[in-house]
């Protein structure tokens, strides 16, 4: 039988009767707080009993502090001799216990606590909250601008990028819901303590938009692992997993660092620094390590594997086979050193993949290349914001200088077997770039310096066409 167990703690820190209406009801059932803290609470095992809980607030009180200051050390010794017993401490709010039904309450000045309260909120919530919504507001812009103009192409161009931007949104609407229902229950409460009355109970909205928050992120980041892995991009969701892993490792090791510090009787300063300088030393190391390590070996199914190096430059040893077009099948030519690579990108409403390929032409030192990205909107309405995204016409700027214009111009496309066709211009001269249009397919084909011969185009179209 466990005597420990652990419980998310979704309260506000405002929500003083929640709190003691809460931990009452976990000690009639035989669980007696032992530790608050802002993610998780942990509770020990007793005797099931009657307890009243009182939450009260010092805005001095601090996880930086090395102990107890002066105030908490004086309230400490006037709710002993009221009875009360200190039961944990939740950033600067105390948590008392008693055992005693006629214990005087620890607070009779509702304004003053309402005060209290406020003071409190300004040291710890009301700042977090605030920057929170801020980098909410800011990394779902991109989301919301797509939602409202239409252009979802972007939105949809990568599973990541889908998640992260609903998941900003989802961090925005709860952040500004929270901090609207503070300010809300502080002005109510008010104008209830000047009609004579106590600070208003918060109710359940507060807790259960953070309890629909958590639900929300576990099943987004579900599906988002479901959809990269639908994808076959297995080293995608590992990826994800271990950065998510090693996320929650550092939180850990940051405030075991600020513990200790504080067990060691550190200056408040002193172990703010040092835990700011952990944090980034940490967040440097465990996140730049994993995506070295990812990149090191491939995580992400780019490269073919081993290589070797000639004429200066990286070539594969065994050629990738799973790609639907080669330079060889395209061209009818033998090559000896080859270079090629696949990336599984777009979402799961967007599916895209892009292959490049390098040959060297006889000995050297000349190249060529073949580079192709397939798209497969599962609707018409994406394939239209892909086209419009693609064949909006781009510039290269110096200086204020336009030095080149891209764009696509319409060609006959009956060649391809295609829908439509359009070919990449530079300024006015033509290049051996085609964005072709199928039924349920999108390609855009780069051939370099190789010609687009009859028989070639022919190719093109039976090996990226959607029949192939």
């Amino acid at each position: 039988m466990k005597n420990v167990k652990y419980s998310r703690n979704t309260f506000c820190l405002y929500d003083y009767r929640g709190v003691e209406e809460h931990l009452a009801a976990m000690a009639a059932r035989g669980w007696r707080l032992e530790e608050a803290g802002n993610s998780f609470w942990r509770y020990r095992r007793a005797e099931p009993a009657k307890v009243r809980y009182a939450v009260t607030y010092n805005d001095g009180a601090s996880q930086f502090n090395p102990g107890p200051t002066e105030g908490q050390r004086s309230l400490e010794e006037l709710c002993a001799a009221a009875g009360w017993e200190k039961a944990s401490d939740w950033a600067q709010a105390q948590i008392f216990s008693t055992e005693d039904e006629n214990a005087v309450p620890l607070e009779t000045d509702e304004a003053l606590r309402l005060e209290n309260i406020h003071r409190s909120m300004k040291r710890n919530f009301l700042p977090v909250n605030t920057v929170l919504l801020a980098i909410g507001l800011l990394m779902s812009c991109s989301l919301v601008s797509s939602l409202v103009t239409g252009r979802v192409f972007r939105l949809l161009s990568s599973n990541a990028r889908l998640l992260s931007g609903t998941l900003f949104l989802l961090l925005t609407i709860v952040q500004a819901y929270t901090l609207l229902h503070y300010y809300c229950w502080r002005k109510n409460s008010r104008r209830a303590i000047e009609d004579g009355g106590a600070c208003l109970p918060l109710g359940r909205g507060c807790r259960r938009v953070s309890r629909a928050g958590l639900i929300l992120t576990r099943a987004l980041v579900a599906a988002y692992l479901l959809a990269e892995l639908f994808a076959g991009n297995r080293g995608m969701a590992l990826f994800y997993v271990v950065y998510a892993a090693l996320l929650v490792l550092l939180v850990f090791l940051v405030r075991r660092t600020t513990a200790l510090l504080r067990k060691r009787k550190a200056s408040k300063g002193v172990n703010m620094a040092v835990t700011l300088a952990v944090d980034f030393a940490l967040a440097f190391a465990l996140i730049g390590g994993l995506t070295f390590g990812a990149i090191r070996f491939d995580w992400f199914g780019i490269d073919s594997g081993e290589t070797y190096e000639y004429r200066g430059r990286e070539w594969d040893v065994s050629p990738r086979e799973d790609v639907p077009l080669t330079l060889a099948e395209l061209t009818g030519e033998r090559y000896d050193h080859v270079r090629r690579r696949l990336y599984r990108e777009g979402s799961f409403f967007l599916p895209a993949r892009d292959y490049t390929e390098t040959a060297l032409l006889g000995d050297g030192p000349k190249v060529c290349g073949l580079s192709y990205t397939l798209w497969e909107p599962r609707s018409p309405g994406l394939r239209e914001a892909l086209l419009e995204e693609r064949l909006e016409d781009g510039e290269a700027r110096f200086g204020g200088m336009t030095l080149l214009t891209r764009r696509y111009v319409p060609e006959d496309p009956a060649p391809w077997g295609a829908e439509a066709a359009y070919r990449r211009y530079y300024n006015d001269h033509p290049s051996n770039a085609w964005l072709l249009v199928w039924p349920g397919r999108v390609a855009e084909v780069d051939l370099g310096n190789t010609e687009p011969t009859e028989e070639r185009v022919a190719r093109i179209t039976a090996r990226l066409g959607p029949e192939a």
